[in-house]
């Protein structure tokens, strides 16, 4: 019992210098998320380069965007970092089938 209460003291700290999730909303679009992010310190930080067709389907000219999938759902990744923390948001396009804004469908 006695060692439990050691590794609850390790771990308090910690979890009282734990950033807080970002404060996105699914169906929200990308330029919405992206207002929100800049704005709690997050600054772009594409993991890849997008193609000109991928810049096309993303209906955006955000700096964050990495890759955007011409297939399926038509995903398209935007990533972010703030200190050592990163984030990718990924979106559904509004009118699928069509080059378009991006909503939000999650976030890691």
């Amino acid at each position: 019992m006695r060692q439990i209460g050691w590794l609850v003291l390790l771990f308090v700290p910690m979890a009282a210098f734990a950033v807080p999730a970002p404060q996105l909303n699914q169906r929200q679009t990308i330029l919405e998320a992206h207002r929100t992010l800049l704005a709690a310190g997050w600054q772009p930080a594409p993991e890849a380069h997008p193609s000109p067709g991928e810049r096309h389907w993303s209906g955006v000219s955000l700096n964050s965007l990495s890759t955007c999938s011409g297939t399926g759902a038509g995903f398209c990744r935007f990533d972010y970092k703030r200190n050592r923390e990163r984030l990718s948001v990924v979106t559904v396009p509004s009118k699928p089938g069509e080059a378009s804004v991006g909503r939000v469908a999650r976030w890691w």
